[in-house]
């Protein structure tokens, strides 16, 4: 299924049905604190290295990239 993101419609439909209050979730983007606390942990992850999404960061390691999930994996089993 092909979901356009910018449509709140639709988004707020998939949100509903995955048992979420999309009308609370949505007027939680627009709370100037939580705005805030975006942009601050944005400026903080680019601080540390972080270069695009997902970015994960395991004992000082980082790791880029969904297909890491499994040396993320490994790396906690140690």
């Amino acid at each position: 299924m092909q979901l356009d993101a910018s449509d709140a419609k639709a988004v707020g439909k998939i949100l509903q049905d995955g048992g979420f209050d999309a009308q609370a979730l949505f007027a939680k983007t627009q709370d100037a604190a939580i705005k805030q606390e975006l942009i601050d942990n944005t400026e903080k992850a680019v601080e540390r290295g972080a270069f695009g999404i997902p970015t994960f960061y395991v004992e000082g390691e980082m790791y880029f990239g969904k297909e890491r999930l499994d040396q993320i994996e490994e790396q906690l089993a140690v």
